[in-house]
């Protein structure tokens, strides 16, 4: 069964990425901040996902799993306990 993820990572990417982090929805975020976010099949999938983003130099800034959460900003976000990386 799948599983929902949000990602944060620094800057904002294109929309035209979406088919390189396996379909996932990009939204821009305050704080040039970019949140990748939807459902992945397995871990093997949300592995392959972090290992593309570390070949892309992306900064990582948080990973969440569960239902949609409200977008926040980045600094909102560094506040909250359980989304830091």
């Amino acid at each position: 069964m799948p599983d929902y993820y949000e990602m944060r990572v620094k800057g904002h990417l294109d929309p035209c990425w979406a088919d390189w982090f396996a379909g996932l929805e990009l939204t821009h975020l305050e704080g040039e901040v970019t949140l990748l976010s939807g459902e992945l099949p397995d871990q093997a999938a949300l592995h392959g996902l972090l290992e593309r983003i570390r070949d892309l130099n992306l900064t990582l800034i948080a990973l969440t799993r569960g239902g949609p959460s409200t977008p926040v900003s980045k600094s909102e976000g560094e506040n909250d306990e359980n989304s830091e990386v």
